[in-house]
C-alpha cells in the first residue's frame, strides 16, 4: 500500500510524534511510506530521524524566495481582525493534490485539524480522489472553544464530510460530532485505536547515566517529559517537589523539554535537586531512570499523552490528572491503577498539595512504588505499536474499499 501520513509540522507534539512512528512502522510493515508537512521550515530533522529514519519526508516550499514567509504573516494580520486568508493552503493544497497524484498514493492520513481540512481539499480534487483517514488528537474539541479561529470549525466540518474514516483516541475526542451541522458519526466510518509505542534506547555509549547529574543509584527520581507549555502542569511539579525535596535529600526531579516558558522556569528555580536537561531525541533514554512519572496535567486538548506511554514502557508508575484517556491508560485489566491520579478543573490543579502527598508517598512507602512498577509493565501492553499498525492496516482496507464503491457508484 502507497500511504502519506500529513501532519502540519514535523517538530515536538503528541500528533507529531506518534505520526512519525505510525509512518516508520507502517514501513516496517513492507507499506511504501511518506510524511508530509505543510511546513518546509516546521521540521526538526533529528527529531524525524530519531523516530522514522526510513520515511521519505516531503514538504511544502514556495517556489519564491520570501512568498512562505510573506504568507504567513498575512495570514497572522488577517486572523488579529477576524479574517481568513486561506492563500497559503490554498498552495499547500495544490501541492498536495499534485503529490498525491505523482506518487499513486492509495490512503492519506492526516493527523492534526489544520491539516485535516487541506488533505480533505487534496484527496477529493485528486485524480483519482484518494480515501482520506482522519486520526483525530483532541485538536477538534478544543477548536471548538476557540472565537479567534472560528474559520478552522467550518473548515473541520468539510474535512470530516469528506473523510472517509476517523480514527480516535478517546470519547472526548468525538465532542465535535455533536456540533449543528457536522457529519453523524453514524454515517462515518470510525473506529478507536490507542497510540502504538516501540521504544527503542539509544546506543549504550549514548544513555544518559544519573552519575552525570550527580543521582545515586539508590536514590528516588521523579521524572516528567512533556511539550514546555504551561498547562502541562510543570510548575505544579517543580513547586510540590521543592515542598518535599527539603526533607528527603535522596529525591531528584528530571524534567526533559524544551521551550521558551521553561527557560523562565530555569531561572526562577534554585533547588540543585531540580535537573533541566532540554531537549532530547530519544525520551525514554532519560524515563529508564525514573522511578516515577508525572504529567499533572490541565491541558484542554490532551488525549491520549505520549509521555504516559512511554513512562509504562519503562515500567515507571505515574501521578497524573483525571484528564483525556489518562486514566484508562493507567488502568489495569487485573485492577488497580498503576499510579496515583490527580483532580484537576481546566486551569490548573483542584489541590496541589495532592501532589506534593503523591510524591512524598513514594518517597516514604517504598513496597508501594515497588508494586506500582509492577502494575505500570502490565500497563504498557496495551500500547505495543504491532496492536496499533494492525489496527490502521485494518481500517485503512476499509477506506480503500469504501473509497473504490464510492467511486463506482
Amino acid at each position: 500500500m502507497n500511504i502519506l501520513v500529513a501532519i502540519e509540522d514535523l517538530r515536538t507534539g503528541g500528533a507529531q510524534i506518534f505520526g512519525m512512528r505510525l509512518a516508520q512502522a507502517l514501513h516496517d510493515q513492507g507499506h511504501k511510506v511518506y510524511l508530509y508537512s505543510h511546513y518546509s521550515s516546521y521540521i526538526n530533522y533529528p527529531l524525524v530521524q530519531q523516530i522514522a529514519p526510513d520515511v521519505a519526508v516531503i514538504a511544502f516550499t514556495p517556489a519564491l524566495p520570501g512568498l512562505d514567509w510573506l504568507t504567513r504573516k498575512a495570514q497572522g494580520l488577517f486572523r488579529r481582525f477576524g479574517r481568513p486568508f486561506p492563500v497559503r493552503e490554498a498552495l499547500v493544497e495544490r501541492h498536495l493534490r499534485q503529490t498525491l497524484e505523482q506518487l499513486k498514493i492509495d490512503v492519506l492520513n492526516s493527523h492534526m485539524i489544520k491539516s485535516d481540512y487541506v488533505a480533505a481539499a487534496a484527496a477529493t480534487k485528486s485524480h483519482p480522489a484518494v480515501p482520506l483517514v482522519i486520526s483525530m488528537h483532541g485538536c477538534y474539541e478544543d477548536f471548538l472553544y476557540k472565537e479567534s479561529e472560528p474559520e478552522v470549525i467550518l473548515h473541520s466540518k468539510q474535512a470530516l464530510q469528506q473523510a472517509s474514516g476517523v480514527v480516535y483516541l478517546t470519547e472526548k475526542n468525538l465532542e465535535i460530532f455533536s456540533v449543528p451541522g457536522v457529519r453523524p458519526l453514524s454515517n462515518l466510518p470510525h473506529v478507536q485505536i490507542y497510540n502504538g509505542f516501540a521504544g527503542k534506547f539509544s546506543a549504550p555509549d549514548q544513555l544518559p547515566t544519573r552519575a552525570q547529574l550527580d543521582i545515586e543509584e539508590h536514590d528516588i527520581v521523579f521524572g516528567m517529559v512533556a511539550r514546555g507549555i504551561p498547562e502541562k502542569g510543570w510548575h505544579y511539579a517543580v513547586q510540590s517537589f521543592n515542598e518535599v525535596s527539603q526533607h528527603f535529600p535522596q529525591a531528584h526531579l528530571i524534567l526533559v523539554g524544551d521551550s521558551a516558558y521553561l527557560d523562565e522556569l530555569r531561572e526562577s528555580t534554585s533547588n540543585s535537586k531540580v535537573h533541566f536537561v532540554g531537549f532530547v531525541p530519544n525520551p525514554i533514554d532519560w524515563v529508564r531512570l525514573f522511578d516515577v512519572g508525572l504529567l499533572p496535567s490541565y491541558f484542554a486538548s490532551e488525549s491520549l499523552p505520549n509521555s504516559i506511554a512511554e513512562y509504562l514502557f519503562c515500567s515507571v508508575p505515574v501521578i497524573a490528572t483525571h484528564i483525556g484517556e489518562v486514566p484508562k491508560m493507567l488502568a489495569v485489566p487485573t485492577g488497580g491503577i498503576a499510579g496515583v491520579l490527580l483532580d484537576q478543573n481546566g486551569n490548573g490543579l483542584t489541590e496541589p498539595a495532592a501532589l506534593t502527598a503523591a510524591i512524598q508517598e513514594y518517597l516514604t512507602n517504598q513496597p508501594l512504588l515497588a508494586a506500582h512498577r509492577a502494575l505500570a509493565a502490565q500497563c504498557f501492553e496495551k500500547f505495543r505499536m504491532a496492536h496499533c499498525v494492525a489496527a490502521y492496516e485494518e481500517f485503512f482496507d476499509k477506506a480503500q474499499y469504501s473509497g473504490k464503491a464510492i467511486a463506482t457508484a
